[in-house]
């Protein structure tokens, strides 16, 4: 059978197309592995978004138990990250605390982010050490270090330290109060009368009964410094903002 000039140049263009379309597509698939460059379990929090407060909420109901401090991780969901191993594990009753679940909304939101394509397992557990961790006659910064400076020499810091004036919701903040009690907390809104910035509305894992849920745990709460009414020290109240 004579295939005729015409025919050879439409099987040409159709083979030409073919191939752009596969090759595009190609390049589209490898662009999306590169943005989560080995993060094998970036699938299980995809349901989160990059808004601190959005994800606060989100992992309330996750938190079926009450506040309970120590002996546990504190954290609403369990932590994977580049391995099939995960890093920490949810309590099996459900409960929560201050550190673990403001942790857990900075991992979450952070990887929504992008702002953890370079680090490692190790990296993950030395952000939640910093994280979770110090002497509380020292006043540490905890979130706020963790977020604002390198957790290792190969790393750019996740965010940046800002200053009560400048504090925002969605903000994380480290609480220290009078009574020598601290508290990890998101911002949902600052507090202030006659142009003084006299309290904190915030998000966390409470100790204090939340009207609505009837329980401690997740949910917002309000405290005010200690020069009007309460018990936050002003100076020794810190905040740090995660990167876009």
């Amino acid at each position: 059978m004579k295939i005729s000039k015409e025919e050879i140049l439409v099987g040409i263009i159709l083979g030409s197309l073919t191939y752009l379309i596969v090759s595009n597509s190609s390049k589209k698939n490898k662009k999306s592995s590169s943005t989560v460059k080995g993060i094998l379990n970036s699938d299980k929090y995809s349901q989160f978004t990059s808004d601190s407060l959005t994800n606060a909420n989100k992992l309330a109901p996750l938190a079926f138990g009450p506040y309970k401090w120590k002996g546990s991780s504190g954290m609403p969901i369990d932590i994977y990250f580049k391995s099939t191993q995960s890093i920490f594990t949810k309590p099996t009753d459900g409960s929560t605390y201050c550190t673990g679940y403001t942790f857990s909304v900075a991992f979450v939101t952070c990887m929504s982010r992008g702002l953890l394509n370079n680090f490692t397992d190790n990296d993950i557990r030395k952000m939640q050490e910093v994280w979770n961790a110090g002497d509380a006659k020292s006043y540490p910064k905890l979130c706020v270090d963790a977020i604002s400076k390198p957790l290792s020499p190969t790393l750019q810091p996740l965010g940046k330290e800002v200053s009560l004036e400048n504090a925002q919701p969605g903000d994380f903040c480290q609480i220290w109060r009078k009574t020598g009690s601290g508290h990890s907390v998101i911002v949902v809104d600052l507090i202030k009368k006659d142009n003084k910035i006299t309290g904190i509305k915030y998000y966390s894992s409470n100790s204090t009964v939340n009207p609505s849920t009837k329980k401690s745990g997740p949910g917002e709460n309000t405290e005010y410094f200690s020069d009007s009414g309460g018990k936050m020290i002003r100076n020794n109240t810190y905040f740090a903002r995660l990167n876009n």
